[in-house]
Protein backbone atom coordinates (compact mmCIF):
# COMPACT_ATOMS: atom_id res chain seq x y z
CA UNK A 1 0.00 0.00 0.00
CA UNK A 2 1.29 3.58 -0.95
CA UNK A 3 1.78 6.20 1.58
CA UNK A 4 -0.26 9.22 1.33
CA UNK A 5 1.65 12.24 0.15
CA UNK A 6 2.84 14.64 1.89
CA UNK A 7 1.90 18.63 1.43
CA UNK A 8 5.05 20.34 1.39
CA UNK A 9 3.14 23.87 2.28
CA UNK A 10 3.07 21.80 6.04
CA UNK A 11 7.10 21.75 6.32
CA UNK A 12 6.44 25.66 6.35
CA UNK A 13 5.01 26.63 9.97
CA UNK A 14 7.98 24.09 11.62
CA UNK A 15 10.39 25.42 10.20
CA UNK A 16 9.30 28.84 10.50
CA UNK A 17 9.30 28.33 14.20
CA UNK A 18 11.88 26.29 14.23
CA UNK A 19 14.08 29.83 12.65
CA UNK A 20 12.19 32.16 15.06
CA UNK A 21 13.18 29.70 17.60
CA UNK A 22 17.05 29.81 16.83
CA UNK A 23 16.74 33.73 16.65
CA UNK A 24 15.54 33.85 20.04
CA UNK A 25 18.44 31.71 21.62
CA UNK A 26 20.92 33.65 19.87
CA UNK A 27 19.62 37.15 20.51
CA UNK A 28 19.57 35.68 24.44
CA UNK A 29 22.75 35.18 24.24
CA UNK A 30 24.17 37.83 22.36
CA UNK A 31 22.32 40.46 23.70
CA UNK A 32 23.80 42.94 26.80
CA UNK A 33 20.42 43.94 27.73
CA UNK A 34 19.71 42.72 31.60
CA UNK A 35 16.22 40.94 32.71
CA UNK A 36 13.23 41.28 31.68
CA UNK A 37 14.12 43.83 28.86
CA UNK A 38 16.34 40.66 27.60
CA UNK A 39 14.11 38.43 27.38
CA UNK A 40 11.46 40.44 25.53
CA UNK A 41 13.62 42.19 23.08
CA UNK A 42 14.75 38.44 22.08
CA UNK A 43 11.34 37.29 21.55
CA UNK A 44 10.79 40.04 19.68
CA UNK A 45 13.27 39.29 17.14
CA UNK A 46 12.33 35.43 17.61
CA UNK A 47 9.14 36.74 16.58
CA UNK A 48 10.08 38.93 13.18
CA UNK A 49 12.79 36.31 12.25
CA UNK A 50 9.78 33.35 12.57
CA UNK A 51 7.01 35.70 10.59
CA UNK A 52 10.01 36.82 7.82
CA UNK A 53 10.81 33.23 7.16
CA UNK A 54 7.67 32.11 7.33
CA UNK A 55 6.53 34.55 4.17
CA UNK A 56 9.77 33.87 2.33
CA UNK A 57 9.73 29.89 3.45
CA UNK A 58 6.15 29.73 1.73
CA UNK A 59 6.55 32.02 -1.27
CA UNK A 60 9.53 30.25 -2.79
CA UNK A 61 8.19 26.72 -1.94
CA UNK A 62 5.07 27.55 -3.96
CA UNK A 63 6.95 29.07 -6.47
CA UNK A 64 8.71 25.97 -6.82
CA UNK A 65 5.86 23.48 -6.64
CA UNK A 66 4.18 25.31 -8.73
CA UNK A 67 6.67 25.46 -11.45
CA UNK A 68 6.83 21.43 -10.82
CA UNK A 69 3.33 21.27 -10.98
CA UNK A 70 2.94 23.46 -14.55
CA UNK A 71 5.71 20.45 -16.07
CA UNK A 72 3.60 17.98 -14.52
CA UNK A 73 0.52 19.13 -16.36
CA UNK A 74 2.60 20.21 -19.45
CA UNK A 75 3.72 16.19 -19.63
CA UNK A 76 0.54 14.91 -18.78
CA UNK A 77 -1.47 17.63 -21.28
CA UNK A 78 0.88 16.13 -23.98
CA UNK A 79 -0.16 12.58 -23.55
CA UNK A 80 -4.18 13.44 -23.05
CA UNK A 81 -4.20 15.64 -25.93
CA UNK A 82 -5.29 18.95 -26.27
CA UNK A 83 -8.73 18.00 -27.10
CA UNK A 84 -8.80 16.62 -23.15
CA UNK A 85 -7.48 19.54 -21.25
CA UNK A 86 -5.48 19.50 -17.68
CA UNK A 87 -6.58 22.55 -15.53
CA UNK A 88 -3.65 24.33 -13.74
CA UNK A 89 -4.36 24.39 -10.22
CA UNK A 90 -4.55 27.84 -8.46
CA UNK A 91 -1.98 28.73 -5.85
CA UNK A 92 -4.77 28.99 -3.79
CA UNK A 93 -5.86 25.36 -4.42
CA UNK A 94 -4.50 22.23 -2.52
CA UNK A 95 -2.40 22.03 -6.18
CA UNK A 96 -0.84 18.58 -5.65
CA UNK A 97 -3.39 17.10 -4.50
CA UNK A 98 -5.29 17.84 -7.60
CA UNK A 99 -3.00 17.33 -9.92
CA UNK A 100 -2.06 14.00 -8.24
CA UNK A 101 -6.88 13.28 -8.39
CA UNK A 102 -5.86 14.44 -12.60
CA UNK A 103 -3.26 11.61 -13.46
CA UNK A 104 -5.01 9.20 -11.30
CA UNK A 105 -7.97 10.11 -13.62
CA UNK A 106 -5.80 10.08 -16.71
CA UNK A 107 -4.17 6.49 -15.27
CA UNK A 108 -7.83 5.20 -15.53
CA UNK A 109 -8.31 6.57 -18.68
CA UNK A 110 -5.66 5.12 -20.32
CA UNK A 111 -6.24 1.65 -18.55
CA UNK A 112 -9.92 1.84 -20.01
CA UNK A 113 -8.60 2.48 -23.66
CA UNK A 114 -5.75 0.08 -23.46
CA UNK A 115 -8.46 -2.62 -22.53
CA UNK A 116 -10.67 -1.40 -25.72
CA UNK A 117 -7.52 -1.60 -28.00
CA UNK A 118 -6.88 -5.02 -26.79
CA UNK A 119 -10.59 -6.14 -27.31
CA UNK A 120 -10.37 -4.54 -30.68
CA UNK A 121 -6.92 -6.33 -31.77
CA UNK A 122 -8.75 -9.47 -30.45
CA UNK A 123 -11.53 -8.99 -32.66
CA UNK A 124 -9.54 -8.03 -35.77
CA UNK A 125 -7.15 -10.89 -35.69
CA UNK A 126 -10.51 -13.13 -35.49
CA UNK A 127 -12.42 -11.39 -37.93
CA UNK A 128 -9.33 -11.58 -40.45
CA UNK A 129 -9.22 -15.42 -38.96
CA UNK A 130 -12.99 -16.10 -39.92
CA UNK A 131 -12.40 -13.84 -43.53
CA UNK A 132 -9.47 -16.03 -44.59
CA UNK A 133 -11.75 -19.14 -43.76
CA UNK A 134 -14.71 -17.54 -45.64
CA UNK A 135 -12.46 -17.05 -48.67
CA UNK A 136 -10.53 -20.00 -48.57
CA UNK A 137 -12.96 -22.68 -49.05
CA UNK A 138 -14.36 -21.17 -52.81
CA UNK A 139 -10.66 -20.39 -53.86
CA UNK A 140 -9.63 -23.63 -53.25
CA UNK A 141 -12.69 -25.55 -55.20
CA UNK A 142 -12.34 -23.10 -57.69
CA UNK A 143 -8.49 -24.00 -58.21
CA UNK A 144 -9.23 -27.66 -58.02
CA UNK A 145 -11.93 -27.58 -60.34
CA UNK A 146 -9.60 -25.86 -63.03
CA UNK A 147 -6.78 -27.80 -62.31
CA UNK A 148 -9.12 -30.78 -63.20
CA UNK A 149 -9.75 -29.69 -66.01
CA UNK A 150 -6.01 -28.41 -67.42
CA UNK A 151 -5.40 -32.29 -66.71
CA UNK A 152 -7.79 -33.40 -69.39
CA UNK A 153 -11.27 -32.88 -67.74
CA UNK A 154 -11.81 -29.83 -70.30
CA UNK A 155 -12.09 -32.66 -73.02
CA UNK A 156 -14.60 -34.99 -71.62
CA UNK A 157 -17.95 -33.57 -72.09
CA UNK A 158 -19.31 -35.11 -69.05
CA UNK A 159 -17.08 -33.12 -66.56
CA UNK A 160 -15.91 -29.92 -68.23
CA UNK A 161 -19.66 -27.96 -67.93
CA UNK A 162 -20.15 -29.94 -64.50
CA UNK A 163 -16.59 -28.47 -62.97
CA UNK A 164 -17.08 -25.14 -64.91
CA UNK A 165 -20.71 -25.13 -63.36
CA UNK A 166 -19.28 -25.50 -59.85
CA UNK A 167 -16.41 -23.63 -60.69
CA UNK A 168 -19.06 -20.17 -61.79
CA UNK A 169 -20.60 -21.21 -58.25
CA UNK A 170 -17.39 -20.71 -56.52
CA UNK A 171 -16.95 -17.29 -58.25
CA UNK A 172 -20.52 -16.24 -57.12
CA UNK A 173 -19.88 -17.51 -53.80
CA UNK A 174 -16.32 -14.85 -53.55
CA UNK A 175 -18.47 -11.91 -55.27
CA UNK A 176 -21.14 -12.28 -52.63
CA UNK A 177 -18.48 -11.68 -49.84
CA UNK A 178 -17.13 -8.67 -51.31
CA UNK A 179 -20.31 -7.66 -52.07
CA UNK A 180 -21.41 -8.23 -48.37
CA UNK A 181 -18.46 -6.69 -46.75
CA UNK A 182 -18.96 -3.31 -48.77
CA UNK A 183 -22.02 -3.02 -47.84
CA UNK A 184 -21.42 -3.24 -44.35
CA UNK A 185 -18.69 -1.18 -44.46
CA UNK A 186 -20.85 1.26 -46.35
CA UNK A 187 -23.56 1.06 -43.18
CA UNK A 188 -21.03 1.28 -40.42
CA UNK A 189 -19.52 4.56 -42.41
CA UNK A 190 -22.72 5.91 -42.75
CA UNK A 191 -22.00 6.60 -46.65
CA UNK A 192 -24.92 4.81 -47.66
CA UNK A 193 -28.32 7.15 -47.69
CA UNK A 194 -31.22 5.10 -46.12
CA UNK A 195 -34.23 6.31 -48.69
CA UNK A 196 -36.77 6.28 -46.15
CA UNK A 197 -41.04 6.28 -47.63
CA UNK A 198 -43.90 4.61 -46.50
CA UNK A 199 -43.94 1.15 -47.47
CA UNK A 200 -47.04 -1.40 -47.42
CA UNK A 201 -45.17 -4.34 -44.73
CA UNK A 202 -47.06 -7.26 -46.17
CA UNK A 203 -45.84 -6.07 -49.95
CA UNK A 204 -42.50 -5.97 -48.61
CA UNK A 205 -42.48 -9.54 -46.48
CA UNK A 206 -44.06 -11.28 -49.50
CA UNK A 207 -41.39 -9.78 -52.02
CA UNK A 208 -38.52 -11.26 -49.81
CA UNK A 209 -40.60 -14.65 -49.76
CA UNK A 210 -40.48 -14.97 -53.06
CA UNK A 211 -36.51 -14.94 -53.18
CA UNK A 212 -36.34 -17.89 -51.25
CA UNK A 213 -39.06 -19.83 -52.16
CA UNK A 214 -37.21 -22.50 -54.00
CA UNK A 215 -35.10 -23.31 -51.16
CA UNK A 216 -38.06 -23.28 -49.19
CA UNK A 217 -39.37 -25.99 -51.15
CA UNK A 218 -36.64 -28.03 -51.14
CA UNK A 219 -36.53 -28.39 -47.45
CA UNK A 220 -40.66 -28.11 -47.71
CA UNK A 221 -40.83 -25.44 -45.32
CA UNK A 222 -43.82 -22.91 -45.21
CA UNK A 223 -43.51 -19.43 -44.47
CA UNK A 224 -46.59 -18.15 -42.91
CA UNK A 225 -47.33 -13.97 -43.37
CA UNK A 226 -49.33 -12.57 -40.52
CA UNK A 227 -49.29 -8.93 -41.08
CA UNK A 228 -51.89 -6.92 -41.99
CA UNK A 229 -52.34 -5.46 -45.29
CA UNK A 230 -52.95 -2.29 -44.18
CA UNK A 231 -50.10 -1.58 -42.18
CA UNK A 232 -47.41 0.58 -43.06
CA UNK A 233 -43.70 1.43 -41.92
CA UNK A 234 -41.34 3.82 -43.08
CA UNK A 235 -37.96 2.74 -44.58
CA UNK A 236 -35.88 2.05 -47.25
CA UNK A 237 -37.59 -0.46 -49.40
CA UNK A 238 -34.27 -2.49 -50.92
CA UNK A 239 -32.38 -2.30 -47.70
CA UNK A 240 -35.71 -3.71 -45.95
CA UNK A 241 -36.51 -6.49 -48.41
CA UNK A 242 -32.89 -7.43 -47.50
CA UNK A 243 -33.53 -7.55 -44.11
CA UNK A 244 -36.41 -10.15 -44.70
CA UNK A 245 -34.46 -12.05 -47.22
CA UNK A 246 -31.88 -12.74 -44.83
CA UNK A 247 -33.62 -13.58 -41.94
CA UNK A 248 -35.65 -15.96 -44.12
CA UNK A 249 -32.50 -17.42 -45.93
CA UNK A 250 -31.21 -18.50 -41.82
CA UNK A 251 -34.39 -19.71 -40.96
CA UNK A 252 -34.34 -22.15 -44.19
CA UNK A 253 -30.94 -22.94 -43.51
CA UNK A 254 -31.05 -23.95 -39.99
CA UNK A 255 -34.75 -24.87 -40.23
CA UNK A 256 -36.07 -28.29 -40.19
CA UNK A 257 -37.58 -30.23 -42.76
CA UNK A 258 -41.46 -29.88 -43.16
CA UNK A 259 -41.29 -27.02 -40.59
CA UNK A 260 -42.33 -23.42 -40.21
CA UNK A 261 -40.85 -19.69 -40.75
CA UNK A 262 -43.39 -16.83 -39.30
CA UNK A 263 -43.65 -13.13 -39.87
CA UNK A 264 -45.96 -11.97 -37.38
CA UNK A 265 -46.32 -7.60 -36.13
CA UNK A 266 -47.09 -6.50 -32.62
CA UNK A 267 -48.49 -2.99 -32.27
CA UNK A 268 -46.09 -0.07 -30.68
CA UNK A 269 -48.19 2.76 -31.20
CA UNK A 270 -45.50 5.03 -32.79
CA UNK A 271 -43.50 1.67 -34.06
CA UNK A 272 -44.14 -1.97 -34.71
CA UNK A 273 -42.51 -5.27 -33.01
CA UNK A 274 -41.43 -7.45 -36.18
CA UNK A 275 -41.03 -10.91 -35.56
CA UNK A 276 -39.75 -13.33 -37.45
CA UNK A 277 -39.68 -17.25 -36.24
CA UNK A 278 -38.66 -20.29 -36.99
CA UNK A 279 -38.85 -24.04 -35.40
CA UNK A 280 -35.41 -25.18 -36.72
CA UNK A 281 -32.26 -26.34 -34.50
CA UNK A 282 -32.18 -23.53 -32.50
CA UNK A 283 -29.02 -21.71 -30.63
CA UNK A 284 -27.59 -21.99 -27.20
CA UNK A 285 -27.54 -18.87 -25.41
CA UNK A 286 -24.01 -18.28 -24.58
CA UNK A 287 -24.23 -17.52 -28.24
CA UNK A 288 -26.78 -15.29 -28.82
CA UNK A 289 -24.41 -12.07 -27.59
CA UNK A 290 -22.32 -12.29 -30.36
CA UNK A 291 -24.76 -13.77 -32.95
CA UNK A 292 -24.15 -10.94 -34.93
CA UNK A 293 -21.10 -10.72 -35.44
CA UNK A 294 -19.28 -10.77 -38.93
CA UNK A 295 -18.56 -14.38 -39.99
CA UNK A 296 -19.45 -15.74 -36.34
CA UNK A 297 -20.46 -19.34 -36.32
CA UNK A 298 -22.33 -21.37 -33.44
CA UNK A 299 -20.55 -24.48 -33.82
CA UNK A 300 -20.97 -27.43 -36.19
CA UNK A 301 -24.74 -27.45 -36.13
CA UNK A 302 -24.20 -23.95 -38.06
CA UNK A 303 -21.49 -24.96 -40.32
CA UNK A 304 -21.02 -22.83 -43.13
CA UNK A 305 -23.08 -24.06 -45.72
CA UNK A 306 -21.87 -23.47 -49.67
CA UNK A 307 -24.13 -20.64 -50.60
CA UNK A 308 -23.75 -18.39 -47.07
CA UNK A 309 -21.26 -15.92 -46.66
CA UNK A 310 -21.68 -15.66 -43.04
CA UNK A 311 -22.26 -11.94 -43.21
CA UNK A 312 -26.22 -12.33 -43.47
CA UNK A 313 -27.02 -11.43 -39.44
CA UNK A 314 -24.39 -8.90 -39.74
CA UNK A 315 -26.25 -7.32 -42.33
CA UNK A 316 -29.50 -6.98 -41.01
CA UNK A 317 -28.46 -6.09 -37.50
CA UNK A 318 -26.52 -2.78 -39.55
CA UNK A 319 -29.16 -1.83 -41.69
CA UNK A 320 -31.76 -1.91 -38.63
CA UNK A 321 -29.72 0.00 -36.82
CA UNK A 322 -29.45 2.66 -39.54
CA UNK A 323 -32.88 3.10 -39.83
CA UNK A 324 -32.89 3.72 -35.82
CA UNK A 325 -34.45 0.96 -34.33
CA UNK A 326 -32.82 -2.30 -32.68
CA UNK A 327 -32.99 -5.72 -33.38
CA UNK A 328 -32.88 -8.65 -30.47
CA UNK A 329 -32.41 -12.84 -30.80
CA UNK A 330 -33.80 -15.11 -28.88
CA UNK A 331 -33.70 -18.95 -29.01
CA UNK A 332 -33.70 -22.39 -27.27
CA UNK A 333 -31.70 -24.82 -28.29
CA UNK A 334 -33.62 -27.89 -30.38
CA UNK A 335 -36.86 -25.51 -30.30
CA UNK A 336 -36.28 -22.53 -32.72
CA UNK A 337 -35.06 -18.95 -32.66
CA UNK A 338 -37.47 -16.18 -33.11
CA UNK A 339 -35.44 -12.22 -34.51
CA UNK A 340 -37.25 -9.45 -33.36
CA UNK A 341 -36.53 -5.82 -34.66
CA UNK A 342 -38.87 -2.56 -34.68
CA UNK A 343 -40.14 -0.21 -37.52
CA UNK A 344 -41.46 3.36 -37.51
CA UNK A 345 -45.21 3.29 -38.23
CA UNK A 346 -45.97 5.32 -41.21
CA UNK A 347 -48.71 8.32 -40.16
Amino acid sequence: MSRPAIDPRRLVVPAALAIGASAFLISVVASDLPGLSHTVGAALVGVVAGVVAFLLLRLVLLRMVEQRIRGLVKVVQGLRGAADPVAVPARTDDALGRVEGEVAEWARARRSEISELRERERFRREFIGNLAHELKTPIFNIQGYILTLLDGGLEDPKVNRDFLTRASRGVERLTKIVEDLDLITRLEGGVMDLREQPLPLRVLVEEAAREVETGAREKNITLVVRVPEDLVVLGDRDRLVQVFVNLFVNAVNYGRPNGHCTVSVEDMLEHVLVEVSDDGIGIAEEHLPRLFERFYRVGTSRARNEGGSGLGLAIVKHIVEAHGQTITARSTEGRGSTFAFTLRRSR
